[in-house]
């Protein structure tokens, strides 16, 4: 199975829809860092590459880590400026938003940053063509927005348009080269079992049916996922900040696990196996 192998960065308190207010942010705990440096040394044990989606606000100011995460050979994409739903916000305060999150992920990251996801893929079905039209106009040619499995916010995108890797031509008129984050039907309903609170709950044994089963996965985790001392989520329910507890802080091995099982790509990499694919395709039709 072909796994893409992503970690969006975004403080733990980032939730849709928000439960700290922005005024607040600069004075929350930060407790990022293990989570981190553990996810890296997991991807040098095993010897794959990650795309780190970063928030921007935790790019200015934390620019050091998106420093050491391209110094260690990853990819650092773009996640918004704070992680709001898009499906809350105008075409312009979209464009606004994205425009200073890639900004500040650049300016961490030393390079050009040319991925993009949405915060908990909310990307409206009914918006997306225009949503990856501006992404594009603003130097993004990667995104991983879309959802196939139905979510609170965002997702819902069928499957049949979405199944696998590639540009966007045919479905919403846009050269972007898109990563889908496929569901996984089961129980008669189609669940993200690769990523978030749905893979610290799946058995590994289910996980391990999945891999020989499935063609084309997303791997998907947050630094909250390896925090196994979260702290309550402010202003939460009970039951969201058990959600949020439940197994944290236990993905470790069944990260290596998929690694070990699977071919892993980064965003990145995956682009570059596409174009090259799509050059070699090129010449043969030439010399025919």
């Amino acid at each position: 199975m072909l796994l893409v192998n992503t970690f969006d960065v975004e403080p733990w308190w980032a939730t849709v829809p928000p439960c700290v207010p922005d005024e607040a942010w600069d004075g929350m705990a930060d407790r990022s860092v293990a989570p981190i440096r553990d996810y890296l040394d997991l991807c040098d044990a095993a010897g794959v590459r990650c795309t780190f989606f970063f928030v921007g606000w935790y790019a200015q100011r934390f620019p050091e880590r998106v420093r050491e995460v391209v110094a260690r050979g990853h990819e650092a994409g773009c996640h918004s400026m704070r992680h709001r739903d898009i499906a809350t916000l105008s075409d312009a305060e979209f464009v606004a938003d994205t425009r200073e999150a890639k900004s500040m992920v650049e300016d961490a990251a030393g390079r050009e940053v040319i991925a993009y996801r949405a915060p908990s893929f909310s990307f409206p079905p009914e918006r997306a063509a225009g949503l990856v039209g501006m992404l594009w106009e603003l130097g993004f040619r990667i995104d991983s927005s879309i959802s196939t499995a139905g979510r609170i916010h965002g997702g819902g995108f069928q499957k049949s348009r979405f199944p696998a890797p590639g540009p966007l031509d045919d479905t919403l008129g846009s050269p972007m080269f898109e990563v889908p984050v496929p569901g996984v039907a089961l129980l008669g309903r189609e669940l993200q079992l690769f990523g978030g609170g749905y893979l610290r709950l799946a058995p590994s044994f289910l996980l391990n049916r999945l891999v020989r089963r499935e063609t084309y996965q997303v791997l998907y985790v947050h630094p909250h996922d390896f925090d196994s001392d979260l702290p309550d989520l402010p202003n939460s329910s009970p039951l969201s900040n058990m959600r949020r507890r439940i197994r944290s802080g236990r993905l470790q091995d069944k990260v290596l696990m998929l690694f070990k099982q699977c071919e892993v790509l980064s965003c990145g990499e995956l682009f570059e196996r596409s174009k090259l694919q799509m050059q070699a395709a090129h010449t043969e039709v030439a010399a025919v």
